[in-house]
C-alpha cells in the first residue's frame, strides 16, 4: 500500500507563502500528490492491481524533508534546467551576462533561487486537477526579463499525469528551459538498475571534464546512452566507457529522433500539441511501465548515482520504522528538456522569447499496469 501523507506536515508560512500538499485523483486509481513548494511531486501512486496503490515516486514524508534533503527531489527545475557552464549566459547579440552560480562554477538548475527553491501560487484546485503559477524574474537569477509560469497538473482516466505550462516573456527578451525531476522506481523500492528503458534517441550530449557539454553531438551506437531498443540500466551503466566516469554514472541528455511511434499520444484539454514519446521504463518482476511524453528535443537521462545513502539527505518516506535510505540507483530521473547549455553552444538551437511572446510545454507521464 502506498504510503499515507500529512497535509499538515507540508503546511507553513515560508518566504510569506504558504505551503501545503494537494492531492489529485483519477478516476482510473491513479493518485498524485503535489507541493506548492517547488511545485514538487511528492507521491506519485498507481494502482497494483488488486485494490491498492504503490508509490513509484521517491520522496519525504514533510515539507522539512524537502528543505533538508535531495535539493530537485520531484521539483520543476527552471529557469534553466541543467548547467551554464562558469555561470554564463551568451546573450542573442553574442555578448556574455553573468549569472550567480550554486554548483561549483556553474550555474545550476536555475540558480541559487531557481523554481525548486520557491512557493508557487495556487490558482485553482480541482479533484483531479491543480494550476500553479510563479514568475521568474532577474532578481531571482540573473537572466534578463521575467516569465511569467502557469503550470497545470491533471490526472486523467488513462492513469497519466500531465504538466503542461503556458509561459510569458516580460520587460525583455528571455530563454526558458523547464523541466520535472522526479526520481520513479516502478518497483516500489530497492534499485531502479533491473528496469529496462527505451528512448527513441540515436544521438546524445558529450560532457567535458567540467560535467557541461562539449557542444558535440555523438552518435549512441556501441555506447551506454543507446536505448534504441528497451535495455536494463545495469547494462549500460556496466559498459566501459570514458563519459561514465566524467559524470560519475549515466547523466547525459539524449536527442530524440523524429517522431515514429505508432503509440497514441495521452491528451488532457490543457497538453499543448507535439508531445511525442521521450521514454519508456519498465519494470520486470511487476510489470508496471511508466510512459513519458514531452514537447521538449530531447531527455536528461540520469540514473540516480547521487542517491549516496546519507541520512542527512537521503532518508525518505517508507513503510515501516526508520523509513528508505536511498542506495545509489533507488530511483531514476527522466528529465525532457532543452539542449543542455545550449545559450552557449552555437550549435545547439536555443529560442529566446521577445516580451510579450507565449510559449507552451508538456510533460506527461503515462502508467501502465500489467
Amino acid at each position: 500500500m502506498a504510503y499515507t501523507l500529512s497535509r499538515e506536515a507540508f503546511q507553513r508560512d515560508l518566504h510569506g507563502q504558504r505551503t501545503d500538499l494537494f492531492t489529485l485523483h483519477g478516476t482510473g486509481g491513479l493518485q498524485v500528490a503535489v507541493s506548492n513548494y517547488g511545485a514538487r511531486l511528492v507521491q506519485v501512486a498507481v494502482p497494483d492491481g488488486q485494490g491498492g496503490l504503490v508509490d513509484v515516486a521517491l520522496g519525504y514524508d514533510s515539507l522539512q524533508g524537502y528543505l533538508d534533503g535531495q535539493l530537485s527531489m520531484g521539483a520543476l527545475i527552471g529557469r534553466w534546467a541543467g548547467r551554464l557552464r562558469a555561470g554564463t549566459l551568451t546573450l542573442s547579440d553574442g555578448s556574455h551576462l553573468q549569472l550567480p552560480t550554486n554548483s561549483g562554477p556553474h550555474h545550476h538548475h536555475g540558480g541559487p533561487r531557481g523554481s525548486r527553491f520557491q512557493v508557487f501560487a495556487v490558482d485553482g484546485v480541482q479533484a483531479d486537477a491543480l494550476t500553479l503559477s510563479h514568475t521568474f524574474r532577474t532578481e531571482d537569477d540573473g537572466v534578463p526579463g521575467d516569465v511569467h509560469v502557469q503550470l497545470h497538473l491533471q490526472v486523467t482516466a488513462d492513469n497519466a499525469l500531465h504538466m503542461a505550462w503556458t509561459a510569458q516573456a516580460l520587460r525583455a527578451p528571455t530563454v526558458l528551459n523547464l523541466t520535472g525531476h522526479a526520481f520513479f522506481n516502478l518497483a516500489g523500492r530497492g534499485s531502479t538498475h533491473g528496469h529496462s528503458l527505451q528512448v527513441p534517441a540515436s544521438r546524445y550530449v558529450p560532457l567535458a571534464a567540467d560535467v557541461c557539454p562539449t557542444g558535440a553531438l555523438a552518435g549512441v551506437p556501441g555506447t551506454p546512452f543507446d536505448f534504441r531498443q528497451a535495455r536494463r540500466v545495469a547494462d549500460a551503466i556496466a559498459t566501459p566507457h570514458e563519459q561514465l566516469a566524467l559524470a560519475g554514472g549515466l547523466d547525459h541528455y539524449l536527442v530524440l529522433d523524429e517522431p515514429g511511434t505508432s503509440r497514441a499520444a495521452p491528451a488532457a484539454s490543457t497538453t499543448p500539441p507535439g508531445l511525442r514519446l521521450a521514454a519508456l521504463l519498465s519494470e520486470p518482476v511487476s510489470g508496471r511501465a511508466m510512459e513519458v511524453w514531452s514537447t521538449a528535443p530531447g531527455v536528461q537521462v540520469y540514473a540516480g548515482h547521487g542517491l549516496k545513502a546519507d541520512p542527512a539527505r537521503d532518508l525518505g518516506r517508507g513503510e515501516g520504522p526508520g523509513g528508505w535510505l536511498w542506495q545509489p540507483g533507488d530511483g531514476i530521473c527522466l528529465e525532457p528538456m532543452e539542449y543542455p547549455d545550449a545559450p552557449n553552444h552555437r550549435a545547439f538551437p536555443v529560442r529566446w522569447l521577445a516580451p510579450g511572446e507565449e510559449v507552451q510545454g508538456a510533460i506527461v507521464y503515462r502508467f501502465l499496469s500489467p
